[in-house]
């Protein structure tokens, strides 16, 4: 069973100086290298959760704005042709969970991240291949998710993400993740 510990900033990374920290995150965009992260988190993504395999996961774009995942409709069609709603809940909840993940592996958070809670709606059928998008959280949104997994061993982040098909919005996600700093043992 997983122990949940309170963490020190030596073994979280994040400086005790909040403020400069948050300053220099409002920059980190332009020293980050987001292919670097792009080659680290796909294939996490592919092996660690095989039903991002099975879906043939792609990320087609990583960038400032957000995330972009792609998938084929093979893997996800139901009985009507189209893609199953699980499958359009699933690749949403994956670029939503995606962007989370980068920002605690850029500050060397060592804590377990998990989908809290989600609101769905299905907006209408998909019938081709599609993409899951998530934009990235504003810098507040951030540091308040990393000071609270850092300080207190418990950070929550909401993101919305939506999917596309053709060019319109056809599913769009509510979502919270949570991340929960744990001592293996």
């Amino acid at each position: 069973m997983a122990e949940i510990v309170r963490p020190t900033h030596e073994q979280c990374g994040p400086p005790k100086d909040w403020k400069r920290y948050h300053s220099s995150m409002m920059q980190e965009s332009e020293s980050i290298d987001l292919e670097a992260e792009r080659a680290w988190l796909e294939p996490l993504l592919r092996e660690k959760i095989p039903l991002a395999g099975t879906m043939d996961l792609r990320i087609s774009r990583l960038d400032p704005t957000g995330i972009q995942l792609d998938f084929p409709l093979a893997p996800s069609v139901n009985d009507k042709g189209s893609a199953f709603g699980g499958a359009l809940a699933s690749a949403m909840i994956l670029a939503g969970w995606s962007l989370p993940r980068l920002l605690l592996r850029r500050q060397a958070l060592a804590a377990e991240l998990v989908i809290g809670r989600c609101e769905l709606r299905f907006l209408k059928p998909v019938h081709g291949a599609y993409s899951a998008v998530c934009e990235w959280p504003d810098p507040a949104d951030r540091l308040h998710f990393l000071q609270g997994t850092a300080e207190r061993g418990k950070g929550r982040l909401a993101l919305d993400a939506r999917i596309l098909c053709a060019g319109e919005v056809a599913a769009a996600l509510q979502a919270r993740y949570a991340a929960l700093i744990v001592k293996h043992g």
